[in-house]
């Protein structure tokens, strides 16, 4: 392992180490460039290099380019880690929480595995994390919620697993949040509420249960949010209204149920709704063709959804299982009519009605007692014709 004390001399080797690597295209000798990589690499040995530079008389600043990285000689501090797109390979070190000068981390599309190391709350000026398109595992850790000057977290695309953190919801500088694409599930936190500047929130493709938390309409300052293909249930809450800013929203594939408030036609910014495959009911509002900037509609395969489709309003077909606007729907005609109420059996309300009963039952009655005393009704017979033949004779 490499001194973090080596000199300038180590530096400059192991910079050329890194070149040599990477075939580097030839640049100033004022700089270091370390171009798109070839072959695999460990990401530990880029980290421990970019160490290396911060604690020499050389600091690293990199910077993103149209063909490599810059590395920058110059004697400000390293603040931005950028490695995607890389081919790097192996696990995230725990050695990231050295880099405690890094305002922006993003080591993205790569084919990184393991986990999220929990080091990183060591970085406490980190403002932007990315990790997304990776092949990493396990859950998020809670001490995520530790990096309170996180305001861009990117983690979809990977193989993430478990429930989503309530410590998060420390992260109130948060704007951006992308958990997409993972397998995390459980139900969404009250605690996000309180991200009151976040006004971006991609959950999508996760297996997410439980219905909307109301604590989530208190961030009205929500641009997009996508929560499709999940496992949602309940109602659209009316305070979806609220959100008058939202452009893009989200419901598709879950398992809601209910009718479309009406308050939905308060978005008049909303420019895509997808509520596809789900099991809403009812009449689509007519309001919904006042929001003028609603273009894409994604409505299919909601069999109890009915109704005509508002003027202006056009329910466009989504790709692969939507290949048709309305299939799976009433759209475009008048709901049917409910189906007349049963008749209810009346109850007997006169002596009159009630007679027929009780004489049934007395009938009943005797039928019994003489069936269990047959003896008994033939000795009372012999008897009775003993004393009317008596009778007779006198």
């Amino acid at each position: 392992m490499v001194s973090r004390y080596a000199g300038w001399s180590s530096n400059i080797k192991l910079a050329n180490l890194l070149h040599a690597h990477a075939n580097p295209t030839p640049g100033p000798p004022s700089y270091r460039a370390v171009p798109s990589m070839s072959s695999p690499m460990s990401v530990i040995a880029l980290v421990m290099a970019m160490f290396i530079f911060m604690q020499g008389s050389t600091a690293l600043q990199v910077h993103q380019t149209s063909a490599y990285q810059t590395c920058m000689g110059s004697r400000a501090s390293c603040s931005r880690l950028w490695l995607d797109s890389r081919s790097l390979t192996g696990t995230l070190p725990t050695e990231l929480g050295m880099l405690t000068r890094v305002t922006l981390l993003t080591i993205a599309v790569n084919q990184l595995t393991g986990t999220l190391p929990t080091e990183l709350t060591a970085l406490t000026r980190v403002t932007h994390i990315s990790l997304h398109t990776n092949l990493l595992t396990g859950t998020l850790p809670t001490e995520l919620g530790m990096i309170t000057s996180l305001s861009w977290m990117g983690v979809f695309g990977n193989q993430l697993t478990g429930t989503i953190p309530t410590e998060l919801g420390a992260l109130t500088r948060q704007t951006i949040m992308l958990l997409n694409d993972n397998h995390l599930k459980g139900t969404l936190p009250t605690e996000l509420g309180a991200l009151t500047d976040l006004w971006l929130v991609l959950f999508c493709g996760n297996q997410l249960t439980g219905s909307l938390p109301t604590e989530l309409f208190a961030l009205t300052g929500l641009r997009r949010m996508e929560f499709n293909n999940n496992q949602l249930i309940g109602t659209l809450p009316t305070e979806l209204g609220t959100f008058t800013g939202l452009t893009l929203m989200q419901f598709d594939e879950n398992q809601l149920t209910g009718t479309l408030p009406t308050e939905l036609a308060a978005l008049s910014s909303l420019t895509l709704m997808g509520l596809s495959n789900n099991s809403l009911t009812g009449t689509l509002p007519p309001d919904l063709a006042t929001l003028t900037s609603l273009s894409l509609m994604w409505l299919c395969k909601n069999p109890s959804l009915c109704g005509d489709i508002p003027v202006g309003v056009t329910p466009t077909a989504r790709s692969g299982s939507c290949a048709t606007p309305s299939v799976g729907t009433l759209l475009g005609s008048a709901c049917p009519a409910p189906p007349p109420p049963s008749e209810p059996v009346a109850a007997p309300t006169s002596i009159v009605d009630e007679q027929p009963l009780k004489e049934n039952w007395f009938r009943k009655r005797d039928v019994a007692r003489q069936n269990a005393f047959p003896q008994k009704h033939a000795w009372f017979r012999k008897q009775a014709k003993q004393e009317a033949g008596m009778t007779s004779s006198d």
